[in-house]
């Protein structure tokens, strides 16, 4: 049975929050990818890792301090920065102010579609002003991919009140251009109202099979009823809903 359909103004859920939402995610990218890279250059100064007896540590940590960070995708706020006894002052963020949007752009790629050595490497070069050792790179390869793919994959409840899905595009940098990239997106609206981004693709187009490996893949981490599908009328979209939840309702949004 296909997806019951009915046109109507949708309030629930505005473009713009949709757009907010996955803004939310990549500031979390964000806020990790800096976290992580400053911890980093804190053990390479220190010369050594958390808890780690070596000779040739030169310093200690100190515990922290939180300062907030504007970036392109919003504020963060109470970015943890690591102290060391010695008083090391990071340049990190004066660097990262000089190359603020590439640098989001850089991560975002990271986040959506993947993290590899290469990128990781990249972000930490930009970010500490010189080459990173090949034990650092991988170190910060290894955390940001066991994050990335932990909130990617993590279990979802089985029942959904609402789903926004919609398609969006995001400019990334690829050899030195911007480019658009179109972003599959499903959010969630739970009875208590509560918003979440379920998951997201990437692909060349808005096509059917996309949404399709989209809509497996919530299936897989335990979304098999939805009560209310909201869509727009993109028909590969519609197609792949009744392919792979035909038996629950949707309605069409009408933006303003």
């Amino acid at each position: 049975m296909a997806p019951r359909q009915k046109n109507t103004t949708l309030e629930r859920l505005s473009q713009n929050d949709f757009q907010s939402l996955l803004q939310e995610q990549v500031r979390m990218a964000v806020r990790l990818t800096l976290v992580t890279i400053l911890e980093e250059e804190v053990s390479g100064l220190i010369g050594a890792l958390p808890y780690e007896r070596t000779p040739e540590r030169r310093d200690y940590r100190n515990g922290h301090y939180t300062r907030d960070l504007e970036t392109t995708v919003g504020l963060i706020e109470d970015l943890s920065v690591p102290r060391t006894r010695n008083g090391h002052q990071t340049q990190l963020f004066d660097k990262y102010q000089r190359r603020r949007a590439e640098l989001d752009e850089a991560i975002s790629e990271m986040f959506i579609g993947g993290v590899s050595t290469r990128k990781a490497g990249e972000v930490v070069e930009s970010l500490t002003g010189s080459k990173p050792s090949a034990s650092t790179v991988s170190r910060v390869f290894h955390t940001l991919e066991g994050e990335y793919e932990a909130w990617k994959t993590r279990p979802l409840e089985d029942r959904c009140e609402y789903a926004f899905a919609d398609g969006t595009y995001f400019t990334v940098i690829y050899d030195g251009e911007g480019h658009k990239m179109p972003i599959l997106a499903v959010i969630g609206i739970n009875v208590t109202g509560q918003r979440e981004v379920l998951g997201f693709t990437i692909g060349d187009r808005e096509n059917q099979q996309a949404w399709e490996d989209l809509f497996d893949d919530l299936k897989a981490r335990g979304v098999q009823k939805v009560g209310l599908w909201i869509t727009d009328g993109n028909q590969a979209m519609i197609n792949a809903l009744e392919a792979k939840f035909p038996d629950s309702p949707r309605q069409r949004c009408v933006k303003h």
